[in-house]
Formats: structure tokens, sequence, C-alpha cells
């Protein structure tokens, strides 16, 4: 392995992630063709394959699952050592990686911000995923940080509540419920209903409010991502159950109205997630010291008309 380098190591771990080389290079910025050489190189110096064709993607190998989890501890040690200097050196710089299930994206940007004006040193790398595909970042060190609902059960970590998050049931201002004033839960049963996909931590509370009401909708359409939800709902396809912090800018403006059903807006807590056998950096410590210290303060500021929901009366 005289020739093996910690770029095509940060590729290999990328593609296997993908099971595709095309979204690894998109993710690592380079073309599919160079990841594709990349890894045949590595192949070649290893002297086993560790990649096989599957349709348009490709599969690992029992020769490349073995080599992932020794990348990964090569990479995950990397970065320790990183974060080891940074803090002999008594200064906050180095990356911090965030991982954010799909709904925080709307909520992590603004305090992000206000983070970057107090520590402005730190460079800020962001994952994106549903909760499920999460908690595999977190368990493999592949995020330092995650900002998620639910934390993950299976596996050891700090998990700490910052703030309320309210979940509920929303509709296009033309739809037929749009003006009620108290909604039961029986009455969604005629009406088409958009859920998130599988491993969304917004299907899971969904489906929990659920079956306490013994509740099975008769129709439903599957969507991968809060704002194909939301486009559907505006177009008026039928009603949602989402994170109340995804349409701020829709009530807002007066495009989506949140529904007055029985039970609702359930209410969720927002956790900052990170593993227990796991050092945080000196960049990480900091911003979940910022997120647990500021973080409600500003989602409030950031959604005060949510502050003037309440119960619905029973129908």
């Amino acid at each position: 392995m005289r020739n093996l380098t910690l770029r095509q190591l940060r590729i290999f771990v990328s593609a296997a992630r993908h099971s595709s080389f095309a979204k690894a290079a998109e993710e690592m910025h380079l073309t599919a063709p160079a990841v594709s050489m990349q890894m045949r190189d590595l192949e070649e110096d290893l002297g086993i394959s560790l990649f096989a064709k599957k349709g348009r993607g490709v599969s690992l190998t029992s020769a490349g699952e073995y080599f992932l989890v020794y990348a990964r501890r090569v990479l995950t040690a990397l970065r320790e050592a990183e974060d080891m200097m940074a803090k002999l050196r008594g200064i906050e710089t180095g990356t911090l990686t965030i991982g954010l299930v799909s709904t925080a994206k709307y909520i992590i940007p603004k305090l992000l911000a206000a983070f970057r004006k107090e520590h402005p040193g730190i460079q800020v790398v962001i994952q994106v995923r549903n909760r499920d595909q999460l908690t595999v970042l977190l368990r493999d060190g592949e995020i330092d940080i995650a900002i998620m609902g639910r934390p993950p059960k299976d596996l050891d970590t700090r998990s700490e509540s910052f703030s309320p998050h309210p979940h509920g049931f929303i509709a296009a201002p033309d739809h037929a419920l749009a003006t009620s004033s108290a909604i039961s839960i029986d009455q969604l049963e005629q009406h088409e209903i958009m859920i998130r996909e599988q491993g969304s931590g917004t299907r899971a509370v969904m489906e929990g409010f659920f079956d306490e009401h013994r509740f099975r909708p008769l129709s439903t359409i599957e969507m991968s991502s809060n704002e194909t939800i939301k486009q559907a709902v505006m177009a008026g396809l039928g009603i949602s159950f989402v994170s109340l912090h995804t349409i701020g800018l829709e009530l807002r403006h007066g495009v989506l109205r949140i529904l007055p059903v029985q039970d609702t807006p359930v209410m969720r807590l927002w956790h900052v997630v990170n593993l227990t056998n796991r050092t945080l950096s000196l960049a990480a410590e900091a911003f979940r010291y910022f997120i647990l210290e500021r973080g409600n303060t500003l989602l409030e500021e950031m959604f005060s008309p949510l502050k003037n929901i309440e119960m619905p009366p029973k129908p």
C-alpha cells in the first residue's frame, strides 16, 4: 500500500456510502471518471477488487467491506489528531462537521450564522440526511455532532435537548379543512395525506400520533423531502403532517395554513447529539455549548408566530 493516499481513502468511503461513483464525485467535487480512476488505482495498489458493478451503481465486495472498516478508522484517527493539535495550540481552528436531519436545515443556518460571528476561524461542513442515514454517519465517526429530533437508541451517545419542536397538519388556504375551527382525527380519513419516507424522523412522529389515536389514513402519497411535500400541499394535492419549523416562510406569506386538528401540535424536542466514546474537538465543543445556551432563544425569535398556537378544542 505504498501509493495509498488519504484522498483515495476519502473517495473510497464516499463511494461506499453512496454505492455510486457519480454521487461520490458530486460530494468530493470531482468528475465521475476521476473517481473511477482513483478507485482503479487503489484496487491495483491493494491487489484486490473493492467494488462490484450493481446496476447503475456499485456495491462493496467482501474485501471492500473489510477495507471500509480500516479506512474509517484511519480517517477518524486523522480527524482526532487534527482536533488534538488545535487544542494544544489553544485556538479554535479546524473543521467542524455537523449532521442534520433534513428538517433541521430550516433552523441551523440561522444558528450557524450567529455562531460563526463569534468563532470565525472554524470551518464548517454540513451533511443533510434523514434520521436513519444520520445515525449511520454518527456511528461511523463521519460527523462530529448531529442535530436531530429522536436520538438513536442503539448508540452510546450524549444527547441534550435545546428547544421544543412542534409538529402539525398543514393545508393550502383554499383546502376544504382550512377554515375549520376544530378538526377530529377521523375527519382526516377523507383526505389525501402527503407523508415522508421511511427512516424520516417526521414520519416516525406522525406514525406515533396515528398509533396513539388508532387511526390509519385511507390514502397517502410518500415523498422524500419537505420541499416536495410543501409544494404538493400548496398545489392542492392534499394535506400533510410536518415539522412546523419547516413552514415559517410559507406561513408569513399566507400560502399554507396550520390545521386545528385534535391533540395537535405534537410537541417533540430538538437534540444535539455526539458519541460518548469520541472526544469532541474544541470547535465541536464550542458549537455544542452555543446551541445549548442560545439555540432556544434564537428559534423563538425565528418562529415567534408559533408561540401563539394552542391545542384546539375537541370537536
